[in-house]
């Protein structure tokens, strides 16, 4: 009898050890795994919201240190002017930042000189005075130049392809562009990309641990067509929510810009 049950307690032992053994290595694969919740913005916030006729991008104006939690900036300009039609919004490392919006700049300069166009890096003086006279620069939805399409691919392209490098970008976006249509006027586009490569057109998104107050603001706020007033109102709702519920506040106002079919320019709320 003795010898019986010793034989059963090992068999028993012999058929958990190995789900122990399971058990054990998924619990260190999950600690080796980012969690999904993860954001490469963290506590940088970007808001894009698409208008009638245009696109408002909003952005906190602080810098932190790496992985820390002191202060660097906090008169930090986060949206950048990739062409007089494109616009871009990015938070996450500085490093990754600098070089992703630096790389999409010289694409669009490059594009358009191989349109035939004057690069906006260039500018002309006639007689001690700025000015044009004849010369064609790209801009305002005419076709000229990279498009907020392809530069969303590209940016989409150059996320992915670091993922299978030991040093992965760490960097969210928002890009915003004025695209022809058949209308008289250029419409609005906005696209939104993370960290892992995904991309998407949207009407309206954020970026960053605030996003977790903001959508549900922007879900019920926004609507087809939004007129300039209404969109800046709910762009200053978003930021107000953030001042009153967000548990890491900005020392300095939030950066706001439009961009229409006149370019680009900066908005206060």
């Amino acid at each position: 009898h003795t010898s019986s049950s010793t034989h059963t307690h090992n068999a028993k032992m012999s058929f958990h050890h190995p789900l122990l053994l399971l058990l054990t290595l998924t619990l260190t694969l999950l600690t080796l795994i980012p969690s999904t919740t993860s954001n490469a913005a963290g506590t940088e916030t970007l808001i894009g919201i698409t208008g009638k006729n245009f696109i408002l991008l909003g952005a906190d104006s602080t810098r932190g240190s790496s992985g820390g939690i002191s202060l660097t900036s906090s008169t930090a300009d986060k949206i950048s002017v990739l062409s007089p039609s494109t616009v871009a919004a990015a938070a996450g490392d500085a490093a990754d930042v600098d070089a992703i919006i630096s790389s999409l700049e010289a694409h669009c300069v490059i594009r358009e000189y191989e349109d035939g166009m004057m690069g906006r890096d260039v500018q002309c003086v006639f007689h001690g005075s700025s000015g044009s006279k004849g010369i064609t620069r790209s801009g305002g939805g005419s076709g000229g130049g990279l498009d907020v399409t392809s530069i969303a691919h590209l940016a989409r392209s150059s996320i992915a392809s670091s993922l299978r490098s030991s040093t992965p970008l760490q960097i969210n976006l928002l890009l915003a562009g004025m695209v022809p249509s058949s209308s008289s006027s250029p419409s609005p586009k906005l696209y939104w990309l993370d960290e892992y490569g995904a991309s998407q057109c949207i009407k309206y998104g954020c970026h960053g641990y605030g996003s977790n107050f903001m959508l549900s603001i922007l879900d019920r706020g926004f609507h087809k067509d939004m007129e300039m007033d209404e969109a800046l109102e709910l762009m200053k709702n978003c930021f107000d929510q953030l001042k009153g519920r967000y548990v890491i506040n900005n020392p300095q106002k939030a950066c706001v810009k439009i961009l229409d079919e006149n370019g680009c320019r900066i908005l206060h709320l």
